[in-house]
C-alpha cells in the first residue's frame, strides 16, 4: 500500500482478514428479493448499521454506486445514497471504522471530487477511502446525459482522473494538467488530506486493463469471484505481481454474500426463500443481462446459476451455512490470498447481530482476527 495511505493502511494491516459490509446504502442491499424483510436503506437503518459495525470491530462500510435501479417489482436498489456524502455522514457518525465513497469517474470533475474527499476525510481523520468505478452501466450514464466512453478509453480517463486527483492531494503549489479527458490550470486545493497523507483507493476490474489499472494505482484490487474458489490463488498471486511490476504493494477484496443460521439447513432454506421462492425476476434479469454475463453460448444450467446469484446477492460469490462454515470458507479464502471481504446480508440490521456474535469471535480462534 502508498505510506501515505496511514490511517486507513492501519485499520486494514491489524487483521488477517479484514471484513465490511457492503451495499447498504441501496435498496435492497444485495438481495434481488420481495420478501417483506427486506432491507430498508433508510438513513436512520445505514447510520444504525455503521455504529453496530463500528462497536463490533469491523473495518469498514462500502457502498454501491448506484444511480438507478434495475427495475422489477421493487425496483431494485433504486433508492440510494449518493456515496461520498453518505460516507462523510456514516465517518461523522462513527469513532473507528472506515467509509468509503464509490465514484464513477466519468460523473465527477476530479478537482471537484478531491475537494469533497477530503472533506470527507478530514471529518473521519483519515478513515476515508476511494472506490473507483471508470464506469460500465450505460443505462444510468445515458439517464445523466452523459457518454461512456469506449472500454479502453474509460481506462485513459480514469488514469487522467486520478493522476490529478491525487496531486491535488498532494501538490503544495498550483499546478496544470494537459490531458485528453482533462485540462486543469494552476489547480490547487487546501486544506489537503488528514495527517499529511491520503485517501485509501480501491479499484475494482475484471478485464485485464482493468487489472492493470488497478495494480498501477490501488491500495486495494476488488475482484468478483464468479467463478467460485476456481483459481482464486492464481487470480490474487496475479494481482500482486502486476503491482510489483509497478513497485507497489496491493491487497485484495471481494464481496461475499452471507446467510448464517445456527444449522446449514436453515440457511439453505432461507436462502431458497429469499433468493429462489421469492426473488425479483424482472430485476435479476435485467441485472444479469445488463452485466453482459450472459454469453449466446451460456447453458440453460449456468443461467439459472447465474440467475440464483444475482438474487442471492448481486452477484457476490454465496457463503450459506453455519457459523463454522461460514468461518471455514472465510479460511479457505484468507489462504487464497483474499485480503478483505466486502459483505452483504439480506437484511443488515437484523442478521449482523449473529454474524458477530457467532462468527467474529471463530475467525479470532482461527487467528484470522484479533479481538
Amino acid at each position: 500500500m502508498n505510506e501515505n495511505a496511514t490511517h486507513a493502511r492501519d485499520q486494514l494491516e491489524r487483521n488477517k482478514l479484514n471484513l465490511g459490509l457492503f451495499g447498504s446504502n441501496c435498496s435492497g442491499g444485495l438481495a434481488v428479493t420481495t420478501v417483506p424483510e427486506r432491507w430498508d436503506a433508510t438513513w436512520e437503518n445505514n447510520q444504525e448499521l455503521a455504529r453496530m459495525a463500528d462497536d463490533a470491530g469491523m473495518e469498514f462500510m462500502l457502498p454501491l454506486g448506484r444511480w438507478k435501479g434495475y427495475g422489477g417489482v421493487t425496483d431494485h436498489n433504486g433508492s440510494n445514497f449518493e456515496t461520498l456524502t453518505w460516507a462523510t455522514g456514516i465517518l461523522a457518525s462513527t469513532q473507528n471504522i472506515m467509509a468509503f465513497g464509490t465514484v464513477h469517474v466519468s460523473l465527477f470533475n476530479p478537482v471537484v471530487a478531491a475537494k469533497q474527499m477530503v472533506t470527507a476525510d478530514l471529518i473521519g481523520e483519515g478513515r476515508f477511502g476511494i472506490n473507483i468505478i471508470c464506469g460500465w452501466n450505460n443505462d444510468e450514464f445515458d439517464m445523466l446525459g452523459v457518454d461512456l466512453a469506449l472500454h479502453d478509453d474509460r481506462y485513459d480517463q480514469g488514469q487522467e482522473w486520478i493522476d490529478i486527483v491525487t496531486q491535488a492531494w498532494s501538490c503544495p503549489e498550483p499546478f496544470d494538467y494537459d490531458g485528453k479527458f482533462y485540462k486543469v490550470k494552476k489547480t490547487n486545493i487546501y486544506p489537503k488530506p488528514y495527517g499529511g497523507g491520503r485517501p485509501l483507493i480501491v479499484c475494482a476490474g475484471n478485464s485485464d486493463r482493468g487489472r492493470e489499472y488497478a495494480a498501477r494505482n490501488a491500495d486495494m484490487m476488488f475482484t468478483n469471484l464468479r467463478d467460485g474458489f476456481d483459481g482464486v490463488p492464481e487470480n490474487t498471486s496475479a494481482l500482486r505481481k502486476m503491482a510489483a511490476g509497478y513497485g507497489r504493494k496491493i491487497g485484495v477484496f471481494s464481496n461475499v454474500s452471507v446467510v448464517c443460521r445456527p444449522t446449514k439447513q436453515e440457511a439453505e432454506d432461507y436462502f431458497h426463500y429469499y433468493a429462489v421462492e421469492h426473488a425479483d425476476l424482472d430485476a435479476v434479469e435485467n441485472m444479469i443481462v445488463g452485466r453482459g454475463v450472459v454469453k449466446p453460448d451460456t447453458t440453460e444450467e449456468r443461467l439459472q446459476e447465474l440467475r440464483i446469484r444475482a438474487a442471492g446477492g448481486n452477484g457476490a460469490l454465496p457463503i450459506i451455512g453455519d457459523p463454522d462454515y461460514v468461518v471455514a470458507t472465510m479460511k479457505r479464502l484468507s489462504e487464497s490470498g483474499v485480503s478483505a471481504l466486502a459483505i452483504g446480508l439480506q437484511n443488515y440490521l437484523e442478521q449482523f447481530p449473529y454474524f458477530r456474535d457467532e462468527v467474529l469471535p471463530r475467525l479470532e480462534h482461527e487467528g484470522l482476527r484479533t479481538k
